[in-house]
């Protein structure tokens, strides 16, 4: 009913009930005359009283809006039949109760001043005004009333009447409104999804008639619905905010279908087992992805079409506010992504800058130590990194030597000591370990989050480091030492940053490569050092244990691609069997046989650059011999002065196994390049005999068979037979002179 016409209805009543007529109606309601029609009687035409009294009866009667009458002591006089369809009492059972008994046990000061304002205590005629009061049903529920209270007088005592209207759906409906619109009002301000879980448990606790309310949200991390928030009714029958005990249960079904479900019997229901779960009822709503609604009851039957409606305006409310955090992390964290990228490109734009700088120290620099402490000078000064060192491995102690540092902690190496062993445990956190072994850049960007605390670990956070790279310094899988760069921010070293660091590591390596080779070219001192090896795994030198027979190296000659090729004999062994072996190994190609004596042959092949004889090669060294039996191997090579013997015996260790230098021999005489053999050569020769060997070369003179005889050679040439011959020989002596002079001392 239109609440305005309800109110014109009850004043209606109300102006009846002040008239002359109620008062007589009342003292035959005292006689117990109560207004009962016989049976087929029309009660407005055989009632034995007046036409007005009868009218008044037939319309309190039948009025679809609760009449009490209330004498002065509170006690109820009269209730018309539409009283129970309001407080759930018959009107008989109530006369005589007072009419406190249909009011609500939390009836504040404020009702209750209303009250006795209204009920007549006194003689005074008291106007007629409405009031509204909390109620309470038989049943036990709250009521919210609309009462117009007006007072009047009968048979010289004071009474009120009292004209009820049950406006609780229509004062739910209000806190409804109110409820969610503050609700909406909180969660446009709120900065997170637990705040906007919290705002929606409150609401609903107070919305809905059951307090047992909970928020899951979805963890993608887990797979699985977590609690989020809950009512605090909820503490009364779980520990943890679960109200279902499986994580696939019944909320996980609504979750995962996007629906809303609604069962008022849980025992009666296939889909749960109500062992694991504290509620006889529930309604489950799902928050579209980010998780599910819940409201329980520990009676069965407790919800009814309005209940589901009023979670749908509440979900609805939750789900938009969720979505607007997901939206705004999401746009936070682009931005932080965005920001950490422009400071990456930044840092790498300006490593790039010091790497174009470096490149030139690289090419001017003419010493190792010139080299690293370059290097560890500027990166030092480049942000953000706060301190660099360099170092290399000693193969005696297996332990990393500083041999350049620069920057802020130059104190750190004095309390940290590196030992890097053959296999590293599973323990074992040194970046710089690892860098060795693997031979790629090794990160820890939270020195200060990863425990356990090694001494390193511990000196670096001392020193206020908080990453660091270990960039391993390698030319053609030859290692030179390892750069270590530190920095005072976490998450310093991202993928660009270590793929730009590697590559200059790559660079130092070449350098340091360059500048071993400058020196064993311009040394004008040498080293003979010659090494026993005791393993002959993954070398040539395994072709005397699995093919037999002896192997002896001819010479090695270092190709422009990296590789080296090699000449070698095998006596002994069968040449068809060597072929087959070589044919499995992955390091050696193109071998042919060259010569078949009789109990030796002779074989090319190219090595890859990988390949001890490749690296020494490319260090500078030269392989003087190289020979293998079935009781020995041995290996001599030449170094100059300058160079370190110990690199030479790691290189040998590393790639050979176990090695033991039995031999060292100096020498005052550089190692001899082949341009710089050819070069000495020439100036050994005459004009004219440079000529002359320079046309028997091109005429095929040297082949087999000869393409041109000395006798034809010397018509060319416009000089006598026995001339060539002689200029021949004589330049043939000068450069077998050379190769075997040093082996004749």
């Amino acid at each position: 009913m239109c609440p305005s016409k309800g109110l014109h209805r009850d004043l209606l009543l109300v102006a009846v009930l002040k008239s002359p007529c109620p008062s007589c109606w009342i003292r035959r309601q005292n006689s117990s005359q109560i207004f009962k029609p016989n049976a087929g009687e029309n009660p407005l035409l055989t009632s034995n009283h007046s036409s007005d009294e009868r009218h008044f009866e037939r319309l309190v009667q039948t009025a679809n809006t609760g009449v009490l009458i209330v004498s002065s002591d509170e006690t109820i006089q009269y209730a018309n039949p539409y009283v129970e369809d309001i407080f759930g009492h018959s009107p008989d059972t109530l006369i005589g109760k007072p009419f406190s008994e249909l009011l609500s046990e939390n009836t504040d000061e404020t009702d209750q001043s209303e009250i006795e304002a209204h009920v007549p205590n006194s003689g005074e005629h008291q106007s007629t005004q409405t009031v509204q009061l909390r109620g309470r049903h038989s049943e036990g529920h709250k009521l919210f009333l609309d009462v117009v209270f007006s007072a009047f007088e009968g048979d010289d005592s004071q009474y009120v009447s009292a004209i009820i209207r049950d406006i609780t759906d229509h004062r739910f409906l209000e806190t409804q409104l109110k409820a969610l619109t503050h609700l909406s009002r909180e969660h446009k301000t709120a900065d997170s999804s637990s705040t906007i879980c919290d705002s929606t448990v409150t609401a609903a606790s107070t919305l809905f008639e059951q307090p047992i309310v909970a928020i899951e949200l979805y963890d993608d991390e887990a797979g699985r619905l977590e609690p989020c928030s809950w009512a605090s009714e909820v503490d009364n029958l779980t520990t943890d905010g679960r109200l279902f005990r499986d994580d696939r249960s019944l909320p996980w079904s609504v979750f995962a279908k996007q629906e809303t479900q609604v069962i008022q019997d849980l025992s009666a229901s296939d889909e749960t087992d109500t062992e694991k779960t504290p509620l006889q009822s529930v309604l489950i709503h799902s928050i579209g992805s980010h998780g599910v609604f819940i409201v329980g009851a520990t009676d069965a039957q407790a919800f009814s079409e309005s209940d589901t409606a009023l979670a749908n305006l509440l979900v609805s409310n939750t789900y938009a506010a969720l979505d607007r955090i997901s939206r705004e992390h999401e746009l936070e964290e682009e931005k932080e992504e965005l920001e950490e990228e422009t400071q990456a490109l930044d840092r790498v734009q300006r490593l790039n800058n010091d790497i174009r700088d470096l490149t030139k120290v690289l090419t001017n620099s003419h010493t190792r130590p010139e080299i690293t402490e370059e290097i560890c000078t500027r990166l030092a000064a480049s942000e953000p990194y706060e301190f660099a060192w360099f170092g290399a491995l000693d193969p005696g102690s297996n332990e990393v030597v500083p041999e350049a540092f620069a920057g802020n902690g130059d104190t750190y190496l004095d309390g940290v000591t590196i030992t890097v062993d053959e296999e590293l445990t599973e323990t074992d956190h040194e970046p710089i370990g690892h860098a060795i072994h693997d031979r790629t850049p090794q990160v820890d960007n939270s020195i200060q989050e990863d425990p356990p605390f090694e001494s390193w670990r511990q000196s670096a956070i001392q020193h206020g480091y908080r990453s660091t790279i270990a960039v391993p310094v390698v030319h053609q899988d030859t290692l030179y030492g390892i750069l270590s760069l530190y920095a005072t921010e976490s998450g310093v070293f991202d993928q660009l940053e270590v793929a730009v660091l590697q590559e200059f590591g790559e660079m130092i390596g070449y350098a340091l490569n360059a500048e071993e080779r400058r020196q064993a070219f311009t040394s004008e001192q040498s080293v003979e050092l010659a090494f026993e090896v005791h393993e002959r795994t993954d070398s040539l030198f395994a072709m005397t244990t699995e093919v037999a027979g002896e192997f002896h190296l001819e010479n090695l000659v270092e190709r422009r691609d990296g590789r080296t090729t090699m000449f070698f004999a095998n006596k002994g062994g069968d040449p068809q069997e060597v072929v087959k072996w070589a044919d499995n190994q992955s390091d050696i190609s193109n071998l042919r046989l060259l010569t078949d004596r009789d109990e030796e042959c002779l074989f090319e092949c190219v090595l890859e650059e990988s390949t001890v004889w490749s690296q020494l090669l490319q260090r500078g060294a030269m392989v003087i011999d190289a020979v293998a039996d079935s009781d020995s191997t041995r290996i001599v090579i030449r170094i100059p002065r300058s160079a370190d013997p110990r690199a030479f015996d790691a290189l040998l260790e590393e790639r050979l196994g176990d090695v033991d230098l039995v031999a060292r021999r100096e020498y005052d005489e550089p190692i001899m390049t082949a341009q710089e053999f050819e070069a000495e050569y020439r100036d050994r020769l005459t004009e004219r005999q440079d000529e002359v060997l320079q046309t028997a070369y091109y005429a095929g003179y040297f082949e087999w068979p000869r393409e041109t005889k000395s006798g034809e050679l010397a018509d060319i040439l416009g000089i006598a037979q026995p001339t060539v011959s002689r200029h021949i020989r004589a330049s043939e002596d000068e450069f077998l002179s050379m190769v075997y002079e040093d082996e004749a001392e």
